[in-house]
Formats: structure tokens, C-alpha cells, sequence
């Protein structure tokens, strides 16, 4: 008996003592143990192919599982007939390899060997990569695939691209592989590219080996993905697998958070960013803190002869998005807010990746030391800039996104969507319909809680009031129409003053229709009075962050663990969030509403306290842990008083499905 067998031997021995000592079942596992009625389930002969041998779990039946032990070592002794067959097989494949395929069946993206055990053993032991096997898949009835969606999206993948290699655990992966190479899971991929990706995951899990011992938890399917999304440009050229580390180890920070369950770590007042006795004034002038690590080596004094540059990205024209111009109107008051000490510049429709790198490119020429970046679907540019870049600050307007070179910022507009709901509650109680409608773009994080919260405040003015909701995203939908044609005469609009149609159609308000070309809305056909508006003050969201970055604590650390996203997420107690009256409103109103909003910033009072009710049922009964604020930010529920539905992905328009596949919520996101 060669010294393999006994080494392969003593392998097997160590596991096996390993996993009785931990409770463990010591053996392999079996098809027919895991699903005893698979021989009746759908099966499809997908032919003979490579599979990886990393991703064979055990055997088909019982009849062998007791010769392996986890990881097919042998159990053998070495004067059986068993490991002389394992022996010859050892010396066959070192000489010339293997000549027939193993045969085996495919279970829940696992393999389990019907003939050719010893053969997967001897790989196991030379480490190979690969095996020729004919492979049949078991396909598991609708109930078992319920509850593995990442599988059926898989194999959705396969059919399109036939690469078993690549493994990822949860849904929506292997689509974002499609669509960062372009592609889809509809259409079959070309030969070329198949070719391509499984040669360069199978570098990458060269390079991956001794990282990756260090990220147990991290499947290599999921780190690989991550690598996609930041060196796209390169991953499927020819890199040799010590180029391809050398990535990894810049991007190891992003590979950490990936198997972290608690990725993002909420800052939720100012203060918590914003250190006092930190600034240091000198003549007027602003000088970088003590702990910024430039500060330790040179203070950096800004004036206006030497300004902190910040440069802002669009992703669209700024007269085509209220939102836009709310942000640009935060530009320009981040500016005048440090009279000349700040400079700022904007990039607009930066849409695609090609005009986002050039904008990045010219912002770094200039000399920015932050880069804000203002919709969800721009994340992963900035993370890739935010990796080449590295002595710039890159943010993302988003909220619950995880990356550590990243930070992203976002306002709890829900706290003033509360008293807009009363406001219209009041409303719609005085006109008697009880019917309000409201108007959201996009079912993204976030969003949601705004209109929960609207809809509670409604009811608590008016406990019989409806809520007819509309979303602007929606394909084929024109909003506005569909409310004013069922007679609603309370609306939620947009909520900015910034209306790209130049209508009035924003912020609560009253509507009434009139003679063409008397009214105020885009058709002239409807006078609207607005009643409230919520309002995001993005300039001063701007002023605290910048003012962090110009002192030097902006690196300060604000969350507990090293591997968790730093997510500003602030609303009225840092002055970020408020809400305007209308001078019509009556003072008894506009008293209920001040009383209400310094309850809010005061910590006294939260919408979402008491009792909740969705559509479905109870969420919250009274006198329960009041929801967190991560419960808040990922709402897929809606209140019990609405009249609508979260719209599937499918049903948006394009540029809404883009925002919503980086930053929507579940229910938005499944089919």
C-alpha cells in the first residue's frame, strides 16, 4: 500500500474523530437521506461536463457513505480490498488521468456520486479543481424551491450560462452578474463570454485561497461577485492570480462586510458625527483636527484662498428631477454656508458609468477632497472610484447600503411625513370624502416608512380617512390624472417646491378642478392650494459632513465594529428635516403641528409608536418593543388605511427598476 493511501487514510480518520468529538454526524451524507423521495421528483439528464469537485457533498445512497468521511477521506484499513482499488485508481490518475466520468446527481446546487466514490476521493486528495461527471439534476417540488429562491435563480442562470462553479447565497446575485456584464437571464450568453467568467472565477478562487481562509463565512461565490462589481473592467481579461490578490487585499475591507449580519451602522443624530472643541480657528480660518492623519503630520488651514473642494454628481440633468434640484439647492448653500472656505462643483447627467469615471477624473484634477453622489444607482461607481481614489471621501445618498469606502447619508423624511398626514387628515375630514391621495417614486428603502407614517398621521385626524396610493414610477401611470379623475381633492405630491413640470403639484395640497387655463396645475386645469410641504435640507445634511471632514474627525469612530458601513441617517433633532405651512392653515393647526414637531425632536414621540396595523394584520400591539430603526428603514408593509400595493420591479419604469434593484425593498424586488 503506497504511503497516499495511508496519508488520505489518517485524513479521514482526523475528520472522523472531529465530528463525533463535536456531535456531528462523522460520515457523508446521502441523497436519500436528505430527500428520501427524490428518485419521484422532475429529473434532467444535463450531460457529461467538469464539475467542481468542491461542490460534491456525498453519495446518491447508503451503500457507500460509511467508507468516506466528510470530504470523501477513506476510512478503510489499508489491507482491504477497497483502498487497493483506491490505490490503482491514485496511480491511474497520476500517470493519465481518469479515463470514464463519474456519474452523479445534482441536488440543491450540491453533487451526490452514484459511481465513482474512490475516484472523488483521489481528487479530493490531489486537491483537483474539477471532474468529468454525467450529471443528473433532481429538480425539488415547488415547496422545497419556496424556500431556496438563490437556487431557483441559479438555475435561471444556468440555463443561460452553464457554470456550476459559481455559487452565491442569496437572491438577486446571479442577476447582478448578468447585468454587470450586460446580459440577462433570458437570453443564452455567447460561448466566449461562459468561457471567459469561468476562467477568470477560477483564477479568482486561486487568489482567493489564502484570503479566504481568513473569511470562513465569506462562500467564495459571494467574495467573487464583489470583485465584479469593483474591477469589472478587468476581471475577465487574462490577470495572473498574484495580480488578482493584490486587488483583493485593496478591497478586503468590502470582502469583510459581506458576511456580516449587521453590515450598517445607523448614525442617527449629528452630534454623534460632529465632535465640539474639535475646530480650531485661526484668523477666521478653518484647520484640520488633530486626529485627521494629515493633521498629525501638517494642519491644513482652508480659506478661500485655499478651499475644501466637494464635487457633486448627478446622475441626471438637475431641471428634469425635483429631487436634483432640492440637492443642488443644498450645494449652493454649503457653499454660502462657509463663506468662501468651501468650493463646490456639480457633474450632471452622469447617468453611465463611461460619463461618471470622467466626472470623477475631472473632480480629482480639480482637487476634491469628497465626492457626493446623489441616487442609489450610483453606488457602484462609487465604490469602484471610491477604490482608485483614495485620498478623496465618497458618499452615496442611500440608506441600509453596506461599504466600507462608501459612507451613505439619507433623511428620516418619515418624521415629517407624520404631520403632513395630519394636515391632510384634517383636510379631508373638513371637505367629507375622507379620501386623501398620495404619491410616492420610488419602493425603496425608506420610502415606505414615509408613507406608513403619513397614513397614521392621516387616521389620527381623521379616523376614517382612505389613502389612495399612486407611484410616480410605475410604467404607463400618470398619477395625477388618476387622482384628480376619482374626485380626490387632497393630494400628496412631490415633496419639493422644485416641481420639474413648474406646477404647484407638490407637498400636501387642496385641488379642485376649473375652467381651462384658470388653474395652476401643468394642464391649467386645476387649482391647487398647497396646505404643507415636507422638507429635506440637504445643505445643511452637507454642512455637518463637510464640517467633520474639515476639522478631521470624519474618520473618528462612530460604529462598533470594523466591519460595519457607516450610514447617516438624520431628521429633525439635526435639523435636516422639517416641514412648511401654509400661512392659510388655522393657528389652532399650526400650534398642533409645532406641539407635535418638538415632541418629535425632543425624543418624546415617534410615529411609529403604539399600536400598527398593515393590510395584512397586526404588526405592533400596544405595549411591544418599539420598532428600530432598521424595522423603519426596511418597511414592505403597508398601514391598514391604504388602497394600493408596493409595485413589483416589472412594473416601473426603466431608470425606477435601476434605482430599485440597488436600494428596494423585498417585496419590491421579488417577482
Amino acid at each position: 500500500m503506497t504511503d497516499d493511501y495511508m496519508k488520505a487514510l489518517k485524513a479521514g480518520e482526523k475528520k472522523f474523530r472531529a465530528r463525533v468529538a463535536a456531535g456531528e454526524y462523522p460520515y457523508l451524507p446521502a441523497l436519500d437521506d436528505i430527500a428520501p423521495d427524490a428518485d419521484k421528483y422532475t429529473h434532467h439528464d444535463l450531460g457529461i461536463m467538469e464539475i467542481p469537485v468542491e461542490l460534491i457533498a456525498g453519495t446518491k445512497t447508503r451503500a457507500r457513505q460509511n467508507s468516506f468521511a466528510p470530504g470523501f477521506m477513506p476510512l478503510i484499513q489499508p489491507d482491504s480490498e477497497f483502498a487497493a482499488k483506491w490505490d490503482n485508481l491514485y496511480k491511474a490518475q497520476i500517470k493519465e488521468g481518469f479515463n470514464d466520468p463519474i456519474k452523479v446527481y445534482e441536488y440543491l446546487h450540491r453533487f451526490y456520486v452514484q459511481e465513482g466514490n474512490k475516484r472523488v476521493s483521489v481528487s479530493n486528495y490531489l486537491d483537483m479543481p474539477t471532474i468529468s461527471a454525467d450529471v443528473t439534476r433532481v429538480v425539488p417540488p415547488a415547496e422545497v424551491l419556496k424556500e431556496h429562491p438563490e437556487y431557483e435563480e441559479f438555475r435561471r442562470f444556468y440555463k443561460v450560462a452553464p457554470i456550476y462553479d459559481i455559487e452565491a447565497t442569496w437572491t438577486g446575485a446571479y442577476e447582478e452578474i448578468a447585468e454587470l456584464l450586460g446580459m440577462d437571464l433570458e437570453t443564452p450568453w455567447p460561448d466566449d463570454l461562459v468561457r471567459s467568467l469561468r476562467s477568470a472565477y477560477w483564477i479568482f478562487l486561486l487568489a482567493w485561497k489564502d484570503l479566504g481562509d481568513k473569511m470562513p463565512d465569506l462562500l467564495p461565490g459571494d467574495a467573487f461577485i464583489v470583485y465584479l462589481r469593483i474591477y469589472i473592467k478587468d476581471a475577465l481579461k487574462h490577470q495572473p492570480p498574484s495580480v488578482v490578490s493584490k486587488k483583493l487585499l485593496r478591497i478586503k475591507k468590502e470582502l469583510l462586510m459581506e458576511h456580516n449580519k449587521e453590515r450598517v451602522a445607523l448614525v442617527e443624530s449629528s452630534e454623534e458625527a460632529v465632535h465640539a472643541g474639535s475646530l480650531i480657528t485661526k484668523a477666521g480660518n478653518l484647520v484640520a483636527g488633530p486626529d485627521s492623519l494629515i493633521g498629525k503630520v501638517l494642519p491644513v488651514t482652508y480659506s478661500a484662498k485655499n478651499p475644501f473642494k466637494a464635487a457633486f454628481i448627478y446622475h441626471k440633468r438637475i431641471d428634469a428631477s425635483a429631487r436634483l434640484a432640492d440637492h443642488e439647492k443644498g450645494r449652493l448653500r454649503l457653499e454660502e454656508a462657509y463663506g468662501g472656505m468651501v468650493k463646490t462643483r456639480c457633474y450632471e447627467d452622469c447617468g453611465s458609468s463611461e460619463s461618471f469615471e470622467a466626472a470623477v477624473k475631472d473632480a480629482a484634477e480639480w482637487g476634491a477632497k469628497a465626492v457626493f453622489t446623489t441616487s442609489p444607482s450610483q453606488i457602484n461607481d462609487a465604490l469602484r472610484a471610491a477604490i482608485e481614489y483614495k485620498d478623496i471621501e465618497f458618499l452615496n445618498c442611500s440608506v441600509n447600503l453596506a461599504h466600507q469606502a462608501v459612507r451613505t447619508y439619507y433623511a428620516k423624511i418619515y418624521e415629517a411625513k407624520y404631520l403632513a398626514g395630519i394636515v391632510a387628515g384634517m383636510a379631508a375630514a373638513a371637505d367629507g370624502t375622507h379620501i386623501i391621495g398620495y404619491c410616492s417614486d420610488y419602493p425603496i428603502y425608506g420610502t415606505v416608512a414615509g408613507i406608513n407614517a403619513f397614513a397614521i398621521g392621516a387616521a389620527m385626524a381623521d379616523p376614517q380617512v382612505k389613502i389612495h396610493l399612486e407611484w410616480a414610477s410605475r410604467r404607463e401611470v400618470n398619477w395625477w390624472w388618476s387622482m384628480v379623475d376619482k374626485g380626490i381633492h387632497i393630494i400628496s405630491g412631490v415633496d419639493s417646491k422644485h416641481n420639474p413640470d413648474g406646477s404647484d403639484a407638490y407637498g400636501v395640497c387642496h385641488v379642485e378642478r376649473c375652467e381651462p387655463g384658470q388653474g395652476n396645475d401643468l394642464s391649467g386645469s386645476c387649482l391647487i392650494r398647497n396646505l404643507a410641504v415636507p422638507i429635506l435640507k440637504w445643505g445643511k445634511l452637507y454642512e455637518i459632513i463637510v464640517k467633520t471632514m474639515i476639522e478631521g474627525t470624519y474618520h473618528a469612530s462612530l460604529v462598533d465594529k470594523k466591519d460595519q458601513a457607516t450610514n447617516y441617517w438624520w431628521g429633525m433633532i439635526s435639523g435636516v428635516v422639517d416641514i412648511e405651512l401654509s400661512d392659510d392653515l388655522s393657528a389652532y393647526t399650526r400650534q398642533l403641528i409645532g406641539l407635535l414637531r418638538q415632541d418629535i425632536i425632543d425624543g418624546r414621540f415617534n410615529p411609529f409608536d403604539g399600536e400598527l396595523r398593515s393590510q395584512e394584520g397586526i404588526i405592533r400591539k400596544e405595549g411591544d418593543e418599539p420598532l428600530g430603526s432598521k424595522d423603519i428603514i426596511m418597511m414592505d408593509w403597508l398601514n391598514e388605511n391604504i388602497i394600493g400595493e408596493i409595485p413589483k420591479i416589472d412594473a416601473l419604469t426603466e431608470e425606477a427598476q435601476t434605482t430599485v434593484k440597488f436600494s428596494g425593498v423585498e417585496k419590491a424586488k421579488k417577482d
